[in-house]
């Protein structure tokens, strides 16, 4: 009887005992030189968090492992002789698995009796450094933190400085008054056309993008002033990359929500050497609108659906990695008739389109380590884009007539290569190029009501061309508190043989420990979207096959302090100067192919257009610690252009001031259990448009515009709150998360500033209205 009552104690403390231990996880890495990627030796990894202090000291591999680690939010930290001080971001440890990650330390120099200024930690510090001014990293984790990004950075973008929110349905990516076409996506080091699902033509925003949160590691997005190693670009870049999958076990990730399903799996292809991770998404909005939540036009139907992958074969000493990695996407939009027929008032009631776009890009990267600094990284790409656009009218029996027809194909095969290494203590060169074998066709159709015909290819175009961007650049630190980068970058376009010269540089100077201020300027190129090249005229010639490439000059200068309790404050002004650009040949015409959201150019054109854009962006921020966050902002800019009468004006994009505000508190419940709640607010001061003519007699369905007063009329600011709810649970190997994310809480449905018609009865501009409130459930269960 004694020993069956001593066994069950044993089992009861055993079992209470195992209730309040609190569930661990073990993370594990690579700590390397952030120029060399050589792994260093005897570098200190450790974690201190309240009660929670861990340390461990890596191999001669550079490996470290650290045990025993209580699921949740955590920082790790890193020194080591000679390097920067190094934390990442706060990330979660999830109890589904192990956490890999890789620490890259940047090494200090100094001369005799100068003293080391250990900066402050910064999270968001660009993963390029050689990226001082107009550039923050971001985590994939921060695409789901974000109220209503629902996985995507584009959306999330929306809370970052300097860009300019504008719609509830789609993701353009408006940066200090420039055009959305003049962005640039790159990924895994190759430049990739628009990664959308529902991709504008000739542009870089969308519906979403391709990617998913589970395939991104930390990446960059840039405003301006970036480093030579990056061209055709004007406004940003987004940089992202592929994390690598786990070497060691599987795991596995489900997501279910009203938008779709997502699934993603990685784990070891040879055990503790290569790795797999692969994503799959569907989804329809189809089960929002059958609730009666429209996040596009009620009349609209959408699908879309993508995978992507990424494996990755290290060799034995880890001097040579090859990775394998790939992203597709296609989606599907129609918009059908006002139901019923006895309801079609006017010409919109009766006008369908259908919208498909696939795109694709797969490639195989090499980095090889050389000597004892060196680093040589090569990648060849394939990559294609498909988009089908076609708008029809139907008559009384409910019979289409097509009034435009466009088909915009390009595919692309890319090298890029490039050489890093040391040059002496204080000295990094970096060198490399881009080259693209780009092979096109296009074509555009469209009715003209005013002579009642339909005109087939005024958009004609169809072979192939090169695009060739050498670069190099150098980094210096001629003191431990002063950088200078240099560089130049050239771009050169064989279909019209137009080239440019790009001449880029920055300064950063270390005010102190926690102060700096930052320096850039440089010359920037674009080539035009491609479509514009090809309007064919009435003599069928290509008016437009010689336009020059687009040239934008930026200054910037930034002012960044990192204050007490994680607060940091930036403030940056810039000034950009465009010229080149396209514009109408005549004086009384104020075209500017720039103020065009999607598209190509349809008419001739001449490059003599110039622009300004000037401003200052305004950041608070509260980097995540002790559960809480913070990102608000402020810009207040100007952006105009000239015409060939020398006047200015205002683009579409100055909306004068954009602002955004966004923040997050994470409460500990119960066991093992956390809950989040977050909001968000954007606002922009609204977008101007071109007013009609006002003494329009023609009865045709094409609007006469006031081309003497262009974007000289403001539609109301656009302002919008989003709201977030989250309970994440972990337990032994799994752990699961509910979400709730509401776009629009307040339903207030926005004047939609970039999709508007005209009206022959009124001679008036006929605005759509944005979406209303709409809720997105999710769950996900990780495994």
């Amino acid at each position: 009887m004694h020993k069956k009552l001593c066994l069950f104690c044993v089992v009861s403390i055993s079992y209470l005992t195992s209730l309040t231990q609190p569930i661990t996880q073990t993370i594990k890495g690579t700590v390397i030189d952030k120029d060399s990627r050589r792994p260093l030796t005897g570098a200190t990894v450790f974690i201190s968090e309240d009660s929670l202090h861990r340390s461990v000291v890596t191999n001669e591999a550079g490996i470290f492992i650290l045990t025993k680690i209580p699921v949740g939010r955590r920082i790790v930290q890193c020194t080591h002789s000679g390097y920067a001080d190094f934390a990442t971001d706060n990330f979660v440890v999830s109890s589904a698995g192990e956490t890999n990650l890789v620490l890259e330390l940047e090494q200090q120099f100094t001369q005799q009796k100068e003293i080391i200024i250990q900066t402050s930690k910064n999270p968001k510090q660009p993963v390029n450094k050689l990226s001082v001014v107009s550039t923050r990293s971001f985590t994939p984790e921060e695409t789901q933190r974000y109220a209503a990004s629902v996985n995507d950075p584009g959306r999330m973008a929306m809370s970052f400085p300097g860009v300019q929110p504008m719609r509830d349905s789609r993701n353009d990516i408006v940066i200090r008054g420039n055009s959305p076409a003049t962005m640039l996506w790159r990924l895994e080091g190759v430049d990739i056309p628009n990664p959308n699902h529902f991709a504008r033509k000739g542009s870089s925003g969308g519906g979403i993008t391709i990617f998913s949160s589970s395939m991104l590691d930390n990446s960059d997005f840039s405003t301006g002033g970036f480093p030579a190693e990056y061209g055709d670009a004007l406004s940003g870049v987004f940089d992202m990359r592929f994390r690598k999958g786990n070497p060691e076990n599987n795991k596995y990730t489900f997501k279910a929500s009203l938008i779709g399903l997502d699934f993603s799996a990685e784990g070891p292809l040879e055990k503790n050497r290569s790795s797999f991770l692969v994503n799959y998404r569907y989804s329809t909005l189809g089960i929002l609108s059958s609730l009666g939540f429209h996040l596009t036009d009620e009349r609209e139907r959408n699908t879309f659906q993508d995978l992507s992958f990424n494996l990755n074969f290290p060799s034995k000493n880890n001097r040579s990695v090859f990775n394998i990695w790939g992203i597709g996407g296609v989606s599907k939009e129609d918009y059908s008739a006002v139901e019923p027929q006895s309801d079609w008032n006017e010409y919109d009631d009766y006008a369908v389109y259908d919208f498909k776009t696939n795109m694709g890009a797969a490639g195989i990267g090499h980095s090889l380590q050389v000597g004892k600094s060196g680093l040589l990284k090569t990648s060849v790409a394939i990559m294609a884009q498909k988009i089908i656009y076609r708008d029809d009218t139907l008559n009384t029996s409910k019979q289409p007539y097509t009034i435009n027809d466009e088909l915009y194909d390009n595919n692309r095969f890319s090298f890029a290569i490039y050489y890093n290494t040391k040059l002496g203590s204080r000295l990094t060169w970096k060198t490399g190029a881009f080259i693209s074998r780009i092979g096109y066709g296009f074509t555009q159709g469209i009715y003209d009501f005013d002579d009642a015909v339909y005109r087939k290819n005024i958009i004609d175009g169809e072979g192939n061309t090169w695009q060739w961007q050498p670069y190099t650049q150098l980094s210096w630190k001629p003191l431990s508190k002063l950088t200078v980068n240099a560089g130049i970058h050239y771009l050169y376009l064989s279909l019209n043989k137009t080239n440019s010269v790009e001449p880029r540089m920055s300064i950063q100077y270390k005010l102190n420990a926690s102060h700096s201020i930052s320096f850039a300027t440089g010359l920037y190129g674009k080539t035009l979207p491609l479509g514009s090249y090809f309007y064919k005229n009435a003599a069928n010639s290509f008016p437009n096959l010689d336009l020059d490439i687009i040239r934008s000059t930026h200054f910037i200068a930034a002012y960044d302090a990192l204050l007490k309790k994680n607060w940091r404050f930036h403030l940056e002004a810039y000034l950009q100067q465009l010229s080149r650009v396209p514009v109408v040949n005549d004086v009384n015409r104020t075209f500017w192919l720039l103020n065009m959201i999607e598209g190509y150019a349809n008419e001739a054109l001449v490059s003599k257009g110039n622009g300004k854009n000037i401003g200052v962006d305004i950041t608070v921020e509260r980097f995540f610690s002790r559960g809480f966050f913070l990102l608000g902002g402020f810009s207040i800019f100007n952006s105009t252009f000239q015409p060939l009468n020398g006047r200015s004006y205002n683009t579409q994009y100055n909306n004068r001031t954009a602002g955004h505000f966004t923040a997050g508190r994470e409460w500990k419940w119960r066991k093992e259990q956390t809950f989040t709640a977050g909001g968000k607010m954007l606002y922009n001061g609204g977008m101007p448009i071109t007013p009609l003519a006002v003494n329009n007699t023609t009865d045709s369905r094409k609007p006469v515009l006031n081309e003497s007063a262009p974007f000289s009329t403001r539609i109301p600011a656009y302002f919008r709150t989003d709201v977030r709810f989250a309970l994440r649970k972990d337990r032994t190997k799994t752990a699961w998360m509910l979400t709730l994310d509401i776009q629009n809480v307040l339903g207030i449905k926005n004047t939609d500033g970039l999709s508007y018609r005209y009206d022959l009865t009124t001679n008036q501009w006929v605005y759509k209205k944005l979406a209303g409130l709409v809720p997105v459930i999710g769950y996900q269960l990780e495994f």
